[in-house]
């Protein structure tokens, strides 16, 4: 049946258009890249300390056995003002060096009479040492 003059012509439209599909796909990868970046994180640990000399956010490094298995996230105050609290992240793995007398401490140059240490530190910067 022919339309009159005067009378639109009904097409059925299309749901949805192939150029879609690009979206779609990009707005998945990027879901599971993040997915896989917080799933993939190492544990978080809170130290507490007097002073933060030499430690820097994203810069300081944790290491055990001289091997790299952490980085410091970032040094505030604490609430009372009267210490610095220092948040690392380990890297994924490395739960295992996490026990409940572990013990981290900041090596530095120092010179003493006991002689020269931490020398290798000059040009890396200090870093934060794990004895598991």
């Amino acid at each position: 049946m022919e339309p009159k003059k005067g009378e639109a012509k009904v097409q059925k439209v299309k749901n949805w258009s192939p150029v879609w599909i690009f979206p779609i796909v990009t707005a998945l990868i990027g879901a599971w890249i993040l997915f896989y970046h917080y799933s993939h994180q190492g544990p978080e640990v809170t130290l507490i300390t007097t002073n933060a000399e030499g430690i820097e956010g994203g810069k300081t490094t944790i290491k055990s056995r001289i091997v790299d298995v952490g980085v410091v996230e970032r040094a505030t105050l604490t609430d009372d003002l009267t210490h610095v609290q220092i948040k690392a992240r380990l890297h994924s793995g490395m739960e295992k060096l996490l026990h409940k007398d572990s013990v981290f401490w900041v090596v530095k140059p120092q010179v003493g009479r006991e002689g020269i240490s931490g020398l290798g530190t000059l040009l890396s910067g200090a870093y934060i040492e794990l004895q598991p």
